[in-house]
Protein backbone atom coordinates (compact mmCIF):
# COMPACT_ATOMS: atom_id res chain seq x y z
CA UNK A 1 0.00 0.00 0.00
CA UNK A 2 2.99 2.39 0.90
CA UNK A 3 5.01 1.30 -2.28
CA UNK A 4 3.88 4.84 -4.18
CA UNK A 5 3.66 7.27 -0.68
CA UNK A 6 5.52 10.40 -0.87
CA UNK A 7 3.80 11.75 2.03
CA UNK A 8 2.24 10.29 5.28
CA UNK A 9 -0.28 12.76 6.55
CA UNK A 10 -2.44 11.96 9.58
CA UNK A 11 -3.78 13.33 12.88
CA UNK A 12 -1.41 13.65 15.15
CA UNK A 13 0.78 11.95 12.34
CA UNK A 14 3.94 11.58 14.23
CA UNK A 15 2.53 9.23 16.47
CA UNK A 16 1.00 6.89 13.69
CA UNK A 17 4.56 7.01 12.51
CA UNK A 18 5.93 5.44 15.35
CA UNK A 19 3.58 2.45 14.79
CA UNK A 20 4.76 1.67 11.48
CA UNK A 21 8.28 2.29 12.75
CA UNK A 22 7.94 -0.61 14.86
CA UNK A 23 6.07 -3.05 12.64
CA UNK A 24 9.14 -2.90 10.31
CA UNK A 25 11.43 -3.25 13.27
CA UNK A 26 9.28 -6.71 13.35
CA UNK A 27 10.57 -7.49 10.26
CA UNK A 28 14.10 -6.69 10.43
CA UNK A 29 13.30 -3.44 8.19
CA UNK A 30 14.24 0.34 8.88
CA UNK A 31 11.08 2.77 7.71
CA UNK A 32 12.44 5.08 4.79
CA UNK A 33 12.75 9.07 5.53
CA UNK A 34 9.34 10.02 4.90
CA UNK A 35 7.76 13.81 5.04
CA UNK A 36 4.85 13.67 7.26
CA UNK A 37 1.87 15.84 7.50
CA UNK A 38 0.29 16.69 10.59
CA UNK A 39 -3.57 18.13 10.06
CA UNK A 40 -3.62 18.03 14.38
CA UNK A 41 -0.31 20.91 13.73
CA UNK A 42 -1.85 22.82 11.02
CA UNK A 43 -5.50 23.38 12.91
CA UNK A 44 -3.46 23.45 16.22
CA UNK A 45 -6.52 21.44 18.19
CA UNK A 46 -6.27 17.61 19.36
CA UNK A 47 -9.78 16.48 18.26
CA UNK A 48 -10.02 15.38 15.48
CA UNK A 49 -13.95 15.72 15.42
CA UNK A 50 -13.53 19.47 16.51
CA UNK A 51 -11.50 20.02 13.00
CA UNK A 52 -14.30 17.87 10.94
CA UNK A 53 -17.29 19.61 12.47
CA UNK A 54 -15.33 23.97 11.38
CA UNK A 55 -14.68 22.17 8.17
CA UNK A 56 -18.72 20.88 7.92
CA UNK A 57 -17.20 17.37 7.69
CA UNK A 58 -19.07 14.26 9.42
CA UNK A 59 -17.80 10.58 10.39
CA UNK A 60 -19.24 8.23 8.19
CA UNK A 61 -19.12 5.18 10.83
CA UNK A 62 -17.70 5.02 14.36
CA UNK A 63 -15.14 7.54 15.76
CA UNK A 64 -11.58 6.43 16.87
CA UNK A 65 -11.55 3.55 14.69
CA UNK A 66 -8.69 3.48 12.83
CA UNK A 67 -10.49 3.33 9.17
CA UNK A 68 -13.02 5.31 9.91
CA UNK A 69 -10.50 8.27 11.13
CA UNK A 70 -7.73 7.44 8.61
CA UNK A 71 -10.90 8.17 5.89
CA UNK A 72 -11.86 11.38 7.34
CA UNK A 73 -8.49 12.88 7.83
CA UNK A 74 -7.82 12.04 4.41
CA UNK A 75 -11.32 14.05 3.66
CA UNK A 76 -9.70 16.84 5.91
CA UNK A 77 -6.30 16.68 3.64
CA UNK A 78 -8.13 16.79 0.27
CA UNK A 79 -10.23 20.17 1.64
CA UNK A 80 -7.34 21.79 3.07
CA UNK A 81 -5.12 21.18 -0.34
CA UNK A 82 -8.20 22.20 -2.31
CA UNK A 83 -8.18 25.76 -0.48
CA UNK A 84 -4.17 25.76 -0.86
CA UNK A 85 -3.29 23.40 -4.12
CA UNK A 86 0.70 24.21 -2.97
CA UNK A 87 0.28 22.81 0.62
CA UNK A 88 1.86 19.10 0.00
CA UNK A 89 4.68 20.67 -2.40
CA UNK A 90 7.31 21.95 0.73
CA UNK A 91 6.66 18.43 2.16
CA UNK A 92 6.82 15.96 -0.60
CA UNK A 93 10.35 14.37 -1.68
CA UNK A 94 10.92 12.52 -4.75
CA UNK A 95 12.32 8.63 -5.06
CA UNK A 96 11.64 7.71 -2.18
CA UNK A 97 12.60 3.69 -2.00
CA UNK A 98 10.13 1.84 -0.23
CA UNK A 99 11.25 -1.75 0.93
CA UNK A 100 8.86 -5.28 -0.22
CA UNK A 101 7.65 -6.59 2.72
CA UNK A 102 5.72 -9.78 2.28
CA UNK A 103 2.16 -9.80 3.11
CA UNK A 104 2.09 -12.02 7.03
CA UNK A 105 -1.70 -12.29 6.36
CA UNK A 106 -2.09 -11.13 10.16
CA UNK A 107 -5.61 -11.48 11.62
CA UNK A 108 -7.29 -7.75 11.78
CA UNK A 109 -7.79 -6.84 15.24
CA UNK A 110 -11.50 -5.37 15.72
CA UNK A 111 -12.61 -2.33 18.62
CA UNK A 112 -15.89 -3.95 19.07
CA UNK A 113 -15.62 -2.01 22.68
CA UNK A 114 -15.97 1.71 20.72
CA UNK A 115 -19.23 1.01 20.21
CA UNK A 116 -20.13 0.67 23.98
CA UNK A 117 -18.13 3.86 24.59
CA UNK A 118 -19.20 5.89 21.97
CA UNK A 119 -22.89 4.88 22.99
CA UNK A 120 -22.44 5.95 26.18
CA UNK A 121 -23.37 9.51 27.57
CA UNK A 122 -20.18 11.86 27.17
CA UNK A 123 -17.98 12.04 30.11
CA UNK A 124 -17.03 15.79 31.84
CA UNK A 125 -13.22 15.26 31.03
CA UNK A 126 -14.22 14.43 27.46
CA UNK A 127 -16.77 17.15 26.61
CA UNK A 128 -13.56 19.73 27.81
CA UNK A 129 -11.24 17.71 25.79
CA UNK A 130 -13.64 18.71 22.69
CA UNK A 131 -12.66 22.08 23.03
CA UNK A 132 -9.14 21.73 24.02
CA UNK A 133 -6.80 24.08 21.80
CA UNK A 134 -2.70 23.43 21.66
CA UNK A 135 -0.94 25.91 19.89
CA UNK A 136 0.62 24.77 16.66
CA UNK A 137 4.07 26.75 16.51
CA UNK A 138 4.94 25.32 19.79
CA UNK A 139 9.18 25.34 20.39
CA UNK A 140 8.95 21.77 20.06
CA UNK A 141 6.29 20.23 17.98
CA UNK A 142 6.55 16.66 19.95
CA UNK A 143 5.41 18.20 23.22
CA UNK A 144 2.14 19.20 21.40
CA UNK A 145 1.75 14.98 20.00
CA UNK A 146 2.66 14.58 23.57
CA UNK A 147 -0.37 16.64 24.60
CA UNK A 148 -2.85 15.13 21.91
CA UNK A 149 -1.87 11.90 23.56
CA UNK A 150 -3.18 12.69 26.84
CA UNK A 151 -6.08 14.06 25.33
CA UNK A 152 -6.42 10.77 23.74
CA UNK A 153 -5.48 8.37 26.90
CA UNK A 154 -7.69 10.29 29.60
CA UNK A 155 -11.04 10.24 28.11
CA UNK A 156 -12.01 7.35 30.18
CA UNK A 157 -9.94 8.91 33.57
CA UNK A 158 -8.30 6.18 33.88
CA UNK A 159 -4.34 5.29 32.44
CA UNK A 160 -4.17 1.59 32.99
CA UNK A 161 -0.75 -0.17 31.97
CA UNK A 162 -0.94 -1.04 28.58
CA UNK A 163 -1.53 3.16 28.22
CA UNK A 164 1.35 3.68 31.04
CA UNK A 165 4.09 1.57 28.72
CA UNK A 166 2.42 3.59 25.86
CA UNK A 167 2.95 7.29 27.22
CA UNK A 168 6.95 5.69 28.33
CA UNK A 169 7.47 4.91 24.50
CA UNK A 170 6.08 7.91 23.33
CA UNK A 171 8.40 10.04 25.17
CA UNK A 172 11.24 8.22 24.89
CA UNK A 173 10.60 8.44 20.98
CA UNK A 174 9.94 11.90 21.26
CA UNK A 175 12.96 12.88 23.83
CA UNK A 176 10.67 14.82 25.78
CA UNK A 177 12.85 16.20 29.05
CA UNK A 178 11.41 16.32 32.52
CA UNK A 179 10.85 20.27 32.17
CA UNK A 180 9.16 19.48 29.32
CA UNK A 181 6.62 17.11 30.40
CA UNK A 182 6.01 19.28 33.86
CA UNK A 183 5.13 21.96 31.72
CA UNK A 184 3.05 19.95 29.16
CA UNK A 185 1.07 18.67 32.35
CA UNK A 186 0.59 21.67 33.82
CA UNK A 187 -0.80 23.78 30.78
CA UNK A 188 -2.77 20.72 30.17
CA UNK A 189 -4.43 21.20 33.48
CA UNK A 190 -4.65 24.97 33.19
CA UNK A 191 -6.39 24.50 29.55
CA UNK A 192 -8.78 22.66 31.86
CA UNK A 193 -9.49 24.91 33.94
CA UNK A 194 -10.01 27.65 31.59
CA UNK A 195 -12.71 25.60 29.84
CA UNK A 196 -14.17 24.11 33.04
CA UNK A 197 -14.38 27.94 34.09
CA UNK A 198 -15.53 30.10 30.85
CA UNK A 199 -19.35 29.67 31.83
CA UNK A 200 -18.55 31.14 35.43
CA UNK A 201 -19.42 28.20 37.42
CA UNK A 202 -17.29 24.84 38.41
CA UNK A 203 -19.36 22.65 40.03
CA UNK A 204 -18.10 19.91 42.67
CA UNK A 205 -18.39 17.21 40.62
CA UNK A 206 -16.36 19.36 37.82
CA UNK A 207 -14.13 20.04 40.74
CA UNK A 208 -14.01 16.68 41.79
CA UNK A 209 -13.10 15.30 37.87
CA UNK A 210 -10.12 18.15 37.83
CA UNK A 211 -8.60 16.93 40.31
CA UNK A 212 -8.39 13.45 38.93
CA UNK A 213 -6.89 14.42 36.07
CA UNK A 214 -4.18 16.43 37.91
CA UNK A 215 -3.27 13.20 40.34
CA UNK A 216 -3.26 11.10 36.72
CA UNK A 217 -0.90 13.14 35.84
CA UNK A 218 1.25 13.33 38.72
CA UNK A 219 -0.19 17.06 40.35
CA UNK A 220 -1.22 17.71 44.02
CA UNK A 221 -4.47 18.69 44.91
CA UNK A 222 -2.92 22.70 45.81
CA UNK A 223 -1.10 22.34 42.47
CA UNK A 224 -4.86 22.19 40.56
CA UNK A 225 -6.68 24.67 43.54
CA UNK A 226 -3.08 27.15 42.43
CA UNK A 227 -4.29 26.64 38.72
CA UNK A 228 -7.86 27.14 39.06
CA UNK A 229 -6.98 30.18 41.34
CA UNK A 230 -5.29 31.75 38.29
CA UNK A 231 -7.47 30.74 35.55
CA UNK A 232 -10.48 32.50 37.77
CA UNK A 233 -8.84 35.52 38.33
CA UNK A 234 -8.06 35.86 34.42
CA UNK A 235 -11.11 35.39 33.22
CA UNK A 236 -12.75 37.21 35.55
CA UNK A 237 -10.48 40.49 35.32
CA UNK A 238 -10.50 40.38 31.66
CA UNK A 239 -14.38 40.26 32.03
CA UNK A 240 -14.37 43.29 34.01
CA UNK A 241 -14.22 45.89 31.62
CA UNK A 242 -17.35 47.65 30.12
CA UNK A 243 -18.00 46.76 26.56
CA UNK A 244 -18.69 50.29 26.12
CA UNK A 245 -15.03 50.90 26.03
CA UNK A 246 -15.24 49.39 22.57
CA UNK A 247 -13.47 51.28 19.22
CA UNK A 248 -15.96 51.67 15.88
CA UNK A 249 -14.76 48.41 14.75
CA UNK A 250 -17.17 45.52 15.83
CA UNK A 251 -15.74 42.26 16.10
CA UNK A 252 -19.39 40.41 16.94
CA UNK A 253 -19.49 37.58 14.25
CA UNK A 254 -15.94 37.41 13.48
CA UNK A 255 -14.06 34.51 13.02
CA UNK A 256 -10.52 34.72 14.79
CA UNK A 257 -7.53 32.38 14.59
CA UNK A 258 -4.80 32.75 17.67
CA UNK A 259 -1.74 31.72 16.55
CA UNK A 260 1.80 31.43 18.56
CA UNK A 261 2.38 32.75 21.76
CA UNK A 262 0.55 35.92 22.39
CA UNK A 263 2.06 38.98 24.03
CA UNK A 264 -0.27 40.91 26.78
CA UNK A 265 -0.93 39.55 29.92
CA UNK A 266 -4.13 39.28 32.59
CA UNK A 267 -3.12 39.59 36.25
CA UNK A 268 0.68 39.77 35.50
CA UNK A 269 0.37 36.02 33.76
CA UNK A 270 0.32 35.34 29.92
CA UNK A 271 -2.89 34.54 28.21
CA UNK A 272 -3.18 31.03 27.15
CA UNK A 273 -4.77 30.17 23.96
CA UNK A 274 -7.42 28.50 25.43
CA UNK A 275 -7.63 31.87 28.00
CA UNK A 276 -7.52 33.93 24.76
CA UNK A 277 -10.50 32.20 22.99
CA UNK A 278 -12.74 31.74 25.83
CA UNK A 279 -12.95 35.81 25.92
CA UNK A 280 -12.87 36.04 22.28
CA UNK A 281 -16.55 33.94 22.55
CA UNK A 282 -17.20 36.35 25.24
CA UNK A 283 -16.95 39.01 22.87
CA UNK A 284 -18.98 37.47 20.08
CA UNK A 285 -16.36 35.94 17.79
CA UNK A 286 -16.43 32.28 16.76
CA UNK A 287 -12.98 30.48 16.95
CA UNK A 288 -11.36 28.84 13.84
CA UNK A 289 -7.87 26.81 14.07
CA UNK A 290 -6.58 27.42 10.91
CA UNK A 291 -6.22 29.98 8.50
CA UNK A 292 -8.75 29.45 5.27
CA UNK A 293 -10.38 31.58 2.61
CA UNK A 294 -13.10 31.81 5.31
CA UNK A 295 -11.04 33.38 8.27
CA UNK A 296 -11.91 37.19 9.47
CA UNK A 297 -8.75 38.27 12.03
CA UNK A 298 -5.13 36.48 11.90
CA UNK A 299 -4.15 37.08 15.59
CA UNK A 300 -0.42 37.25 16.78
CA UNK A 301 2.02 38.97 19.00
CA UNK A 302 4.13 40.37 15.67
CA UNK A 303 2.20 41.28 13.01
CA UNK A 304 5.41 40.94 11.10
CA UNK A 305 5.73 37.38 11.89
CA UNK A 306 6.60 35.50 9.22
CA UNK A 307 5.23 32.06 10.38
CA UNK A 308 3.41 29.61 8.19
CA UNK A 309 -0.02 31.16 8.93
CA UNK A 310 0.75 34.65 8.83
CA UNK A 311 1.87 33.59 5.45
CA UNK A 312 -1.05 32.00 4.38
CA UNK A 313 -3.19 35.24 5.86
CA UNK A 314 -1.15 37.51 3.60
CA UNK A 315 -1.79 35.72 0.80
CA UNK A 316 -5.53 35.24 0.96
CA UNK A 317 -6.03 38.63 1.91
CA UNK A 318 -6.80 38.24 6.04
CA UNK A 319 -6.57 40.68 8.40
CA UNK A 320 -4.07 40.00 10.81
CA UNK A 321 -4.01 41.72 14.07
CA UNK A 322 -1.54 41.98 17.16
CA UNK A 323 -2.82 40.46 20.35
CA UNK A 324 -2.76 44.45 21.93
CA UNK A 325 -4.43 45.75 19.41
CA UNK A 326 -6.98 42.89 18.98
CA UNK A 327 -7.71 43.01 23.06
CA UNK A 328 -8.49 46.82 22.75
CA UNK A 329 -11.26 46.30 19.53
CA UNK A 330 -13.00 43.67 21.68
CA UNK A 331 -13.26 45.09 24.74
CA UNK A 332 -11.44 42.96 26.90
CA UNK A 333 -9.26 44.21 29.85
CA UNK A 334 -5.18 43.00 29.80
CA UNK A 335 -2.32 44.44 31.70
Amino acid sequence: MLSTCTIIAGHNVSFDKNFLVKEYERLGVVLPDVPLLCTCRLFGRANLQSCCDELGLTFNGIPHRALVDAQLTARVVALLCSDDPTLLDTHRLPNISWPRVTPQRTPCFTRVHAERSSAAPPSFLQRLSSTIHHDTEAETPNVLAYMVLIDRILEDRVIDQAEEDLLVDAVASWRLSTAQLSAAHTNYIHNLAVSALADGVISDAERRDLHLVARLLGQNESTLDTILELASSQLSTARRVERSVRTDTDLVGKSVCFTGQLSATVGGQPISRDLAEALARDAGLSISSNVTKRLDLLVVADPNTQSGKAKKAREYGIRILSDAVFWRLAGIAVD
